[in-house]
């Protein structure tokens, strides 16, 4: 008996422990990084767009292209990765340890933001490459082709987006709950 080694069954309780952890953080990054993307989006629904809206055509072209410029920065797309990663692999872990209903929460912000990215990708993204391309050749016709469908579909991110930190946040709380 003097051979056997007890330290092969004593880390089980740490890592269990550790891999809790690591969801709760996971958990927190992904509802830090949703609000986070929420409030960029609603920002420019409730502030910038309706500022920009007062503007003449071409003040209003040339402003969305400087802050389509500057928005490209690495924090915005560290955050706005992180707003898909951290759910992802939260749900991953979860998914490991038998799910329930933290599990659904994660998922359920998972696809919501994922709806964001494919709305920002598919329609936002080329309305701003089509605005930067316009250069201020007929800042009118630009506006017009611009500004109406950018705006809805920037309030649909909002909604989704908001949505989806909404979930996050539950998602945390009931894994805190369940796991304190």
């Amino acid at each position: 008996m003097a051979a056997f080694d007890h330290t092969l069954i004593a880390p089980a309780p740490q890592s269990i422990a550790t891999t809790r952890d690591t969801v709760g953080r996971w958990l927190t990054a992904g509802t830090v990084a949703n609000t986070l993307m929420a409030g960029t989006y609603v920002a420019f629904s409730t502030v910038v767009m309706p500022l920009l809206g007062t503007k003449g055509d071409a003040d209003f072209v040339h402003s969305m292209q400087q802050i389509n410029t500057n928005i490209e920065n690495p924090l915005f797309f560290a955050v706005f990765t992180a707003a898909l990663v951290a759910p992802a692999v939260a749900a991953w872990r979860l998914r490991k340890r038998g799910g329930g209903t933290t599990l659904r929460w994660a998922v359920a912000a998972l696809a919501l933001y994922t709806t964001t990215v494919l709305t920002t990708s598919g329609i936002n993204v080329p309305l701003n490459e089509m605005l930067a391309g316009a250069g201020s050749v007929d800042p009118g016709k630009t506006r017009a082709d611009f500004e109406t469908t950018w705006n809805i579909w920037n309030g649909i991110r909002a909604v989704l987006s908001t949505a989806a930190a909404v979930a996050m946040v539950k998602a945390t709380r009931v894994y805190r709950r369940n796991h304190a």
